[in-house]
C-alpha cells in the first residue's frame, strides 16, 4: 500500500485502464490509465465507466467521401490538400481547404465536405462545432436523398453523444443508421452499426447484451470477408471479457484480432491489438509482459507516424513504471505523451495526461503542482463536455484540498493562474459536495 493524497490504496486500486475498441470497422488505439481512483477489474459495473473511455480517434469517424477523390479539379485540389492536412493533424488548415472546395462543390459533395469538417472539429475536442457540421451534413443528405451520407453523419453524431455520456441518444442514432443500412442492403454498414450498438450497451453496463450484438456483427463480417472488421469486432469482444474479469478469454480474442491485423498488413490495428494484449497482462498482474507489448505498439505507431497512438502508448508505458513505483520514469513518459497530445490538438488526451501527471506529482509530495495539473485537466473536460471525467478530476481536487488545507489550496490555485475569487468558490464547492 502507498498513501496517495492521504488515501490508503494499492497501486492496482489506483489505476484503471481505459479499454480500446473498434468503431466503424476500424480499431481504436489503446487508451491511457485514469488517475487516482479505480473500480475492481472484476466489477462488471466498471464496464460502463471503462468503455466510455474509447475516445477521439479519427479512425472512428465514418469515412464518407461521395466521389470527392474523383471530382473536378476545382473541388479535388483543395480536397486533396485538406486530406493531407488532416493526416498531419492540422485541423484548422484542413477545414480551410474543405471550405475552399465547397465554393465549387454541389449536391452530395457538400454532404461529404461537411462531414469532413465535422471530423476536423471532433478530433481536437470541439464537439459543439462538430455537431453543427454533422447536423448540416445530415440535413443536406436528407434534402438530396443521400441515405448513405445521412447514415455517415448520424453515426458521427452518435459518437459524440456517446463521448458525452448521453448513451440513450447515441443508441437512438445507431439504431436509426442500422435501419438505413439494412434497407439499402449494406452488410458492412450493418455489421458496423451492430458493433456500435454493442459498444453502447457495454457502456451502459449491459455486457451480455453487448456481446450478443458483437457476435452478430462478427458473423456478418466473416460472411462478407471483411477481415479488418473481423479483427475489430474480436477486439471489442475481448475488451468486454476483460472488463468482466475473464482475462484468459479476453486474451484469446485479442490475440486472434492481432493475428488477422498482421495478416492483412493493417499496422494501426496491429499496434492497437498489441496495446490491448498489454492491457490484459497488466490486469493479470504481469507488468513486464504488458510493458513488452506496449513498447512494440509504440514502435509501430512511431513507424507509421500515428501520433495519437504514440501518445497513448507512451502513456501506457508510463502507467507500468508508475505501478512499479518508478515515478520519475512514469513522469517522463506522461510528459512526452502530453507534449504530443498538445501538438496534435487532442484535447481529451491532453486532459488525461495532465491528470496522470497530477497523480504522480501528488505521490511525489508536490500537492500544489498536482493541484495545478488537475485544475487544467478539469477545465478541458468541462470545455469538451465529459462530465464523468470531470467528476473524477474534481474528486482528486477535493482530496488535494483536504491534504493542503484551505489556504495552501487557494495559493496552489492562484499559482496555477486561477483568480482568487474563483479559487475560493471552487474550494467552497469541493468542500460541500459529497
Amino acid at each position: 500500500m502507498r498513501k496517495i493524497l492521504g488515501i490508503q490504496m494499492s497501486r492496482g486500486q489506483r489505476l484503471a485502464f481505459w479499454i480500446s475498441a473498434g468503431f466503424f470497422g476500424l480499431s481504436v488505439l489503446v487508451a491511457t490509465v485514469y488517475f487516482l481512483l479505480a473500480p475492481s477489474r472484476k466489477d462488471v459495473g466498471a464496464l460502463k465507466q471503462e468503455v466510455t473511455r474509447m475516445r477521439t480517434d479519427i479512425g472512428r469517424m465514418t469515412e464518407y467521401l461521395d466521389g470527392l477523390p474523383k471530382s473536378e479539379p476545382a473541388v479535388k485540389v483543395p480536397y486533396d490538400k485538406g486530406m493531407t492536412a488532416m493526416g498531419a493533424s492540422k485541423w484548422d488548415e484542413a477545414i480551410g481547404h474543405f471550405r475552399d472546395a465547397m465554393k465549387h462543390a454541389a449536391g452530395t459533395q457538400l454532404v461529404a465536405l461537411f462531414n469532413l469538417i465535422g471530423t476536423c472539429h471532433y478530433t481536437p475536442g470541439r464537439w459543439k462545432q462538430a455537431l453543427e457540421s454533422f447536423d448540416e451534413s445530415a440535413k443536406l443528405a436528407e434534402e438530396f436523398g443521400d441515405r448513405q451520407g445521412k447514415a455517415a453523419a448520424l453515426g458521427d453524431i452518435g459518437l459524440i453523444y456517446s463521448d458525452k455520456g448521453e448513451l440513450d441518444t447515441a443508441l437512438k442514432n445507431f439504431e436509426e443508421i442500422l435501419r438505413i443500412h439494412r434497407d439499402i442492403g449494406d452488410k458492412q454498414g450493418v455489421a458496423t452499426d451492430l458493433g456500435n450498438i454493442g459498444l453502447t450497451y457495454a457502456a451502459k453496463g449491459e455486457p451480455d447484451k453487448a456481446l450478443k450484438y458483437h457476435e452478430e456483427a462478427l458473423a456478418i463480417d466473416r460472411e462478407i470477408g471483411y477481415q479488418q472488421g473481423v479483427a475489430s469486432t474480436l477486439g471489442n469482444i475481448g475488451l468486454i471479457y476483460r472488463a468482466k474479469g475473464e482475462l484468459d478469454k479476453a486474451l484469446r480474442y485479442h490475440e486472434e484480432a492481432l493475428a488477422i491485423a498482421r495478416e492483412i498488413g493493417y499496422q494501426q490495428g496491429v499496434a492497437t491489438h498489441l496495446g490491448n494484449i498489454g492491457n490484459v497482462y497488466r490486469a493479470k498482474g504481469e507488468p513486464d509482459k504488458a510493458l513488452k507489448y506496449y513498447e512494440e505498439a509504440l514502435a509501430i505507431a512511431r513507424e507509421i507516424g500515428y501520433q495519437q497512438g504514440v501518445a497513448t502508448h507512451l502513456g501506457n508505458i508510463g502507467n507500468i513504471h508508475n505501478a512499479k513505483g518508478e515515478l520519475d520514469k512514469a513522469l517522463k513518459y506522461y510528459e512526452d505523451a502530453l507534449a504530443i497530445a498538445r501538438e496534435i490538438g487532442y484535447q481529451q488526451g491532453v486532459a488525461t495526461h495532465l491528470g496522470n501527471i497530477g497523480a504522480v506529482l501528488g505521490d511525489l509530495g508536490d500537492l500544489a503542482g498536482a493541484t495545478g495539473k488537475f485544475l487544467e485537466a478539469a477545465a478541458i473536460f468541462r470545455a469538451i463536455g465529459m462530465p464523468t471525467e470531470l467528476a473524477k478530476v474534481e474528486g482528486n481536487l477535493r482530496v488535494a484540498l483536504g491534504q493542503l488545507g484551505h489556504d495552501k489550496f487557494i495559493a496552489a490555485c492562484e499559482k496555477a493562474g486561477m483568480p482568487r475569487p474563483e479559487a475560493e468558490k471552487l474550494a467552497q464547492q469541493l468542500s460541500t459536495r459529497p
